[in-house]
């Protein structure tokens, strides 16, 4: 066992002992891990959430590790190669799906969600003059033919910033990337979108 495994199962056995510094530790050191695989799950199922949403489930993971004196945690072996923090990322996982079939969630209900112009106001299409020759909701049909032609990180990014309203820091840190990084492929994403909507324009008219 490497020293990690054995530092963790320390960390552990305090905690089940009752002794309050260590379990504020725990919290301390695996609280960025839940709070990005909550996020990684909503996104996944294409759930819609605020940072209200995240803080709850954050909270109710560790609510679910903690309660019945440790029970989750003290079912935690670490049989093959499995980290505690892999053991973590699963109870995590199982506790937002178990949140959003409570709730009886719509699992397509964001997938369905139709973008628009007013949504994406970085999009400018004025050399186009498309005014002329496309009603807006034809215009918002035809961006939503591209947005769906994009990658999945691009579809990814345009939607945790402009449907979410998440800042550009925080998605960075959602998608596990730099700050400049995550500016850089927004405004490529945002760029590959309009050229497609320009060449979908081109071919039609």
């Amino acid at each position: 066992m490497n020293d990690s495994f054995e530092e963790n199962r320390e960390l552990l056995s305090k905690c089940f002992a009752g002794d309050r510094q260590s379990a504020e530790n725990f919290i301390r050191q695996f609280s960025s891990l839940v709070y990005r695989s909550v996020q990684y799950t909503l996104m996944a199922k294409q759930a819609t959430f605020n940072k209200q949403d995240l803080e709850d489930l954050h909270h109710s993971v560790f609510l679910k590790l903690f309660e019945h004196r440790f029970a989750k945690l003290k079912q935690y072996k670490g049989k093959n190669g499995c980290s505690l923090a892999s053991w973590i990322r699963i109870i995590t996982v199982r506790t937002v799906l178990d949140h959003l079939r409570n709730k009886g969630y719509d699992a397509m209900g964001w997938q369905n969600r139709r973008i628009s112009l007013d949504q994406l106001p970085e999009l400018r299409f004025d050399e186009f003059e498309i005014e002329d020759r496309l009603q807006t909701t034809e215009l918002n049909r035809l961006l939503q033919v591209c947005f769906d032609r994009l990658s999945p990180r691009d579809r990814l990014i345009i939607k945790l910033h402009f449907y979410q309203d998440f800042p550009l820091s925080e998605v960075a840190e959602i998608m596990q990337l730099s700050a400049n990084n995550t500016y850089t492929l927004k405004h490529r994403a945002v760029q590959r979108l309009k050229a497609m909507v320009a060449s979908a324009l081109a071919e039609n008219f």
